[in-house]
Parts: C-alpha cells; structure tokens; sequence
C-alpha cells in the first residue's frame, strides 16, 4: 500500500501547474483520472513527440493517469462528470475563475453534495482581485512579481528555462491539499483550495523581498541576491565557476586558493562591491575551469562548476540521486525524472505512462455504472472520444 492508495483525484487541469501536482499524488498512490476534452490537452502536442498526440512533455508529466476525454459542455457529458465528483476525494481545476461554474461544478456547486471533496484551484492570481480573469503562463506571472527583472541600476531581464511559479503553484497545491485532506481526517469535511501563480512566485522571493525592506529601512543600496562571495565567475576557457563562500572559513579559503589574501578581511565590504567582483573577476580570468577544480581537489568550501544540462544529467551527482529512471512501454523506452520526495515505507512508483487520449473511457465509465451499450452510444454522439 501507498501513501495515498484509496485515494481518488479528478483532475481537469491541461497546464504543467495542475499536470505536476496531480502527478506528485499519483506517485504515490493517489488514482487519478485525467479529464481532457474531445480535442485534449494543449500539451499533447508540444514538439517534440513520441508518438502523433503523446508529446515527451505530455509523457513526462501525466504518468501515473487513467485518461477520460470527454464533451465537458454536453448534458451527456456533465451527467458523466458529476457521478465522478460525487466519488471524489479531490478535484483539481486551472480555468479562470467563472469557468467551472458555468459548467455547473464550481466549489459551492458540488460541495453541497460531496462535503468532504478537497477543491483545488489553481490559477495565475487567485479566485480574487482585479487580475483574476487575465490569462497568463509563467513568463507573465514571474515578469509581473519581479523575478524576471536583473538589476535596479542596469536594467535588463531574462528568460528562464525553469517555470518558477508554475512549479512553485504545482507543490503549493500538493501540500495544500494535502493539508486539507489532514484537515478533513479531523472535521469530516473537505474545503476550496486556492492556489494562485502569483501568490507562489511571490512566497519564492520571500528573502530577497525581506532584504529589500531592510535596505529600504536602513537607508542603503539594496542588497540583491548577488555579491562578490555569492557570484558566478567566467574562467579563462569561457566556462564558468559558482562562488557561494558565505561562511568566513569558506571565503577565506577561496580567498588563499586564488591568491588574493588581501582581500580576506574585506568579505563584508559593500561599499565597495564593485571593486572586489573586479578583483576576483580578474583572478578567475587566469586559469581554466578544470585547472580551478584540480587545485581545489577534495577541498570543500562552496566553489564549483557550473555545467550544462547534458553535463549534469551524465555526472555522478545525478547517479547518486537515483532520480532517473526508464521503462519500457508499449510505446517505447520511455525515461523518466522521478519524484524527489524519498520515502522510507511508502515510496513513490512510476507504474503507468501517461494515457492516450480517451484511453481509458470504457474502464471509467464501467466503473461509475455505465454498460458496454450506453458506452458505445455516448462515443458515436462523440460524447466521449472514439
């Protein structure tokens, strides 16, 4: 048994926020149907593809799933989803706010017949505000919070790879419904969950947000995340090197390795911070990044290499981690990036590949009391998917 066998989840999201959190749930244990309209999700057909409509995005993210697609605005198919939600433990939900209640399944809708259904939302800005309505991806919500933005003085932003907030609202929204499930062990009854992008990006920036004030309060430059011993440094190969000496002993060390002992007492120096990222610009400048490394050997005090994707992924850190792993699927070897939460009795288990669209309409359907006839009618009005 896992940590959450007998729990059943039904899970609208199309978007990676709402596809990781009711991943996360389904590792361990939790059954998750995957409601996706006639056409599926957006995401099926990002590039690139395994197979005609099973994106590696789509395969990454949806494992662990039974898939039901379905006409949402159909009498048929509204019928279809509140005999699911009656069953449920959990609903999952990221359309604006208005949305699932002009299908007829908004929180007060379907609370009052299932009171101990756990209601998660997770949206851009939340159920409330000014802002609630706007459509928005992760690009938007981190510009909008500040994330995005490199330097009060230069200017200048950047793109991110990672999906700061989308990530950030897909754990907020595990733990919170996993508080509310704690929550309902006690009271009896479930609650709306509302989880906001915004809100998450936000909580992201708790420190940075918590020095601004400080200098702001004190009178003083600003005092961002970066500073001459928390830095990157380009080495004479065009490589680069991370530098996160906080600790004195540790930035003592650095200090000794690249021969600026001068410098040692001036670690807390910030009325001259850009001097010294000069001086140690210009050190890191005179040997390759291997040749640091070789000199730091076995040492430890927080100066290593920054590496590529490909780099990490075949290092040994990630060999150690066991966070990688690979099935062989009907569809081919399909690799996976495991959960990162260990657990000790009830672990997480990669057991099913991400759904086909409709893959599992007749077994979800036979379930909530619909016979092979009433099926096969549901999918020549194409109520369902064929």
């Amino acid at each position: 048994m896992q940590a959450l066998t007998g729990i059943k989840i039904i899970d609208f999201s199309k978007w990676l926020p709402g596809q990781y959190c009711s991943m996360v749930l389904g590792d361990f244990g939790a059954e998750i149907i995957k409601v996706e309209d006639i056409g599926g999700d957006g995401t099926r057909s990002f590039f690139p593809q395994k197979e005609t409509g099973m994106s590696y995005w789509h395969l990454a993210l949806n494992r662990n799933k039974k898939g039901l697609a379905i006409d949402l605005r159909s009498t048929e198919g509204k019928e279809i989803i509140y005999k699911l939600i009656m069953e449920a433990d959990v609903l999952i939900e990221g359309f604006r706010p208005g949305f699932m209640e002009k299908l007829g399944f908004a929180y007060e809708q379907v609370a009052q017949e299932n009171p101990k259904l756990v209601y998660c939302s997770l949206t851009g800005f939340g159920q409330t505000g000014k802002y609630r309505h706007k459509p928005a991806h992760d690009l938007n919500v981190i510009g909008l919070a500040g994330m995005s933005y490199l330097d009060a003085e230069q200017g200048g932003a950047t793109v991110s790879d990672i999906q700061f907030s989308a990530m950030g609202g897909a754990f907020n929204g595990v733990s919170g419904i996993m508080l509310a499930l704690f929550a309902r062990e006690r009271t009896g009854l479930g609650q709306h969950v509302d989880i906001g992008l915004f809100n998450a990006a936000l909580s992201e920036e708790t420190t940075i947000i918590s020095s601004l004030w400080g200098s702001e309060e004190q009178g003083v430059r600003p005092f961002g995340r970066l500073a001459h011993y928390y830095n990157i440094y380009k080495t004479k190969d065009g490589r680069y090197l991370s530098a996160g000496v906080i600790e004195p002993k540790f930035w003592r060390r650095m200090c000794e390795v690249i021969k600026r002992e001068d410098i040692i007492e001036r670690q807390m120096d910030f009325a001259h911070e850009d001097e010294l990222c000069k001086i140690l610009e210009e050190a890191f400048a005179q040997k390759t990044q291997k040749e640091w490394l070789d000199l730091i050997g076995n040492e430890e005090f927080c100066l290593t290499p920054i590496c590529s994707l490909q780099e990490a992924l075949a290092g040994d850190l990630v060999a150690e981690s066991h966070m990688l792993t690979e099935r062989e699927e009907d569809i081919g070897r399909v690799r996976y990036v495991k959960n990162p939460i260990k657990m000790s009795a009830t672990p997480s288990v990669i057991d099913r590949r991400a759904p086909r669209l409709g893959e599992h309409n007749e077994e979800i359907l036979t379930a909530i009391g619909y016979d092979k006839k009433e099926i096969e009618e549901l999918s020549k009005k194409n109520i369902i998917s064929k």
